[in-house]
């Protein structure tokens, strides 16, 4: 009967320790203001392609994903201070963002120049070059490659900057003659386009300007982790899901 007992006690642990078994979990860092990457639905739900991306990210590497909203000139510091595992945000592989965080291999690519730099302006300015910017009062979310660009051309251009947190309050300062003009990239800028016809947009071109190296997953530095998600990457790019996805969120692309 003893037998019977202990053996039954076994079999009951083991079933409970499998039924209590769960996936590891990940914090992963993202400033859901940024359409069509990351943003709220009026449900108060993470939507975008980082969002979809991120999840198929974990499936791969068997791991479950808490989205943590993070303004995004704070994310880089939260991940040296190990208070999230990664960011999936829309963020630009940079030599100067490298000197703090590792990044992994890039998942969507920014091959022209247009795509990392367009000004966002109201259509009745009139503007079509950089030299039309002269003495304006510039814009660009803070802690992007984008605000990098607007303080190298400061000084060349004397802009007057205003950089802020969040795009939706720079374009409505854009549409109410606050702030001249934004520097964003240029899938964000078409949703704003769209939303609001009286914006117009055009590529920033300067020679101190270049394309970036794509957007990557961003780590604290030494993360084990850069490696298995190089990996998972990867696996995406091999069997087309991952481009599946970008042509779902940019189907002309």
């Amino acid at each position: 009967m003893k037998k019977y007992l202990i053996v039954a006690l076994v079999l009951t642990t083991l079933l409970t320790a499998c039924q209590t078994k769960k996936k590891d979990g990940l914090k992963v860092l993202v400033s859901a203001d940024y359409p069509p990457y990351e943003s709220i639905d009026v449900n108060g739900k993470f939507i975008g392609f980082d969002i979809e991306f991120g999840e198929a990210l974990a499936k791969r590497l068997n791991v479950t994903i808490e989205w943590v909203d993070t303004s995004f000139d704070g994310i880089i510091g939260a991940l040296q201070g190990n208070t999230g595992d990664m960011a999936i945000s829309g963020m630009s592989i940079t030599a100067e963002r490298e000197e703090s965080v590792d990044f992994s291999i890039a998942y969507k690519e920014e091959s022209a120049l247009g795509e990392t730099f367009t000004v966002i302006s109201l259509a009745s300015k009139g503007y079509g070059s950089i030299s039309d910017l002269t003495g304006k009062k510039a814009s660009a979310q803070m802690g992007t490659v984008q605000e990098s660009a607007l303080n190298m051309l400061k000084s060349e251009y004397s802009l007057i900057l205003d950089i802020r947190s969040k795009f939706d309050i720079i374009v409505q300062d854009i549409l109410l003659g606050r702030i001249d003009f934004l520097v964003i990239d240029k899938a964000s800028g078409d949703e704003f386009l769209a939303q609001y016809p009286e914006l117009a947009a055009f590529t920033l071109q300067h020679a101190g300007l270049t394309a970036i190296n794509g957007m990557g997953v961003a780590l604290p530095t030494g993360s084990a982790w850069v490696s298995k998600v190089n990996a998972a990457i990867e696996s995406m790019k091999k069997d087309g899901s991952l481009q599946a996805l970008i042509d779902k969120w940019w189907p002309a692309e």
